[in-house]
């Protein structure tokens, strides 16, 4: 059994990285129509907000 939650997350237009728990589809449709949200990826696993903001980081970062 996984310890692992689903989380999703932006860069926000400052340049801040924000990691959210995922509940539904909503959550990132919503943040796909902010102007607020620079790029908004997931949903994905990870074990805590530490391992979650990583995460947003290296998708970001790589382009997926």
């Amino acid at each position: 059994m996984s310890n692992k939650l689903e989380w999703w997350g932006y860069k926000h237009t400052s340049g801040t990285y924000i990691p959210k728990r995922y509940f539904g589809s909503l959550d990132i449709q919503e943040a796909n129509e902010s102007p607020f949200c620079d790029i908004v990826v997931g949903p994905f696993l990870a074990k805590d907000w530490e391992d979650a903001l990583e995460k947003i980081k290296q998708l970001i970062d790589n382009g997926t």
